[in-house]
């Protein structure tokens, strides 16, 4: 980790804190909030020596009381910012809009149900400076039902053997990040369990570590079992923008090629019989004869949507893309009534 120093002649070379951002998109999370930050002050409290920190807690439209908590917590600690969204935009927009208002060195992103253990912060900041881009928490001993282990098991092992990707728990929120890595990451969708493969794209140096796991003691999931299908859809996502997101000719041009080569397969055994049997092909074999056509046409439409795709990739690389989600206020010691 690249560490600067500034020259005083009275206590010679010192160092530089880095600033630690610390992002928490919470959703009705009133029961856990307090504690949350609580345990949060606790733990840099240990490590201020080393880094300054900031807390910035994204409310994702929430109707309990947890945004009207979060806001009174601003007035006990200035290092505390409450980003307040205008509706539930879910997850990946709310993360988003933190990592988006953040301005450290170090990002951390981490769930508000404390699922997430605040006390294992100081590792991940440990194995940046031992010179990753990116941490990602390792959920080892996942303590949720088995309607749940499994099928992430499974989306975690399809998403390695897509991307390359060697880690093994995609799914987690609670990771580290340098600030020159993930501001260049735009999330759309439910795209935030993807965040290691977009760095990955970019060439981001990755290492996972173990953290602890605890059914969420406060409240109820908003995350059922329909995300965890979800991930096997996006994987068909995930896979193109590894291998395809700047080139997607290449592979509407490989599978235009294939139906080309199948309706060319079949147009030269119905011309085959045409020629030695003196056989009218389209009248006897009219089924076979309007699928060669079919694949044909198909192959054409593949290859212009590939064109199309080709372009709208240039301009998506060069265009600035705008946000996925509305700030209504960002909530700090300036304005906190």
């Amino acid at each position: 980790m690249n560490i600067s120093y500034e020259k005083n002649t009275n206590v010679g070379a010192r160092r530089i804190q880095l600033l630690v951002s610390i992002v928490a998109p919470m959703y009705n999370e009133q029961s856990s909030i307090e504690e949350l930050f609580t345990r949060l002050t606790k733990v840099v409290s240990t490590i201020h020596n080393k880094y300054t920190f900031e807390f910035i807690f994204v409310d994702d439209g929430s109707t309990d009381q947890g945004l009207l908590i979060a806001k009174n917590l601003v007035q006990l600690d200035p290092r505390l910012c409450v980003v307040e969204l205008r509706r539930n935009y879910g997850q990946t927009a709310a993360l988003q809009a933190g990592l988006d208002v953040a301005a450290g060195d170090i990002i951390i992103s981490m769930d508000a149900d404390l699922q997430h253990f605040p006390e294992e912060i100081p590792k991940f900041l440990e194995k940046i400076e031992e010179g990753y881009d990116v941490v990602c928490g390792w959920r080892h001993q996942r303590k949720e039902s088995i309607i749940r282990r499994w099928p992430s098991r499974i989306a975690n092992y399809l998403i390695r053997k897509a991307t390359g990707l060697m880690i093994n728990d995609i799914g987690t929120t609670f990771r580290a990040y340098r600030k020159e890595i993930i501001k260049d990451v735009n999330l759309l969708g439910e795209n935030h369990r993807f965040v290691p493969v977009f760095t990955k794209a970019a060439g981001a140096k990755i290492t996972e570590i173990p953290i602890g796991n605890i059914e969420r003691p406060h409240g109820a999931s908003n995350y059922g079992i329909g995300r965890t299908l979800n991930v096997f859809i996006d994987l068909f996502f995930v896979y193109f923008f590894m291998k395809y997101l700047d080139r997607p000719i290449r592979i509407f041009g490989k599978i235009s090629l294939l139906f080309f080569a199948f309706g060319c397969l079949i147009a030269f055994i119905l011309g085959f019989i045409w020629l030695t049997r003196n056989v009218p092909v389209v009248r006897y074999y009219s089924g076979w004869f309007t699928l060669a056509m079919s694949l044909f046409l198909t192959s054409v439409q593949l290859l212009l949507t590939g064109i199309v795709a080709e372009l709208l990739s240039h301009v998506y690389f060069s265009t600035q893309q705008k946000t996925t989600y509305q700030i209504r206020t960002v909530w700090n010691t300036q304005n906190i009534a």
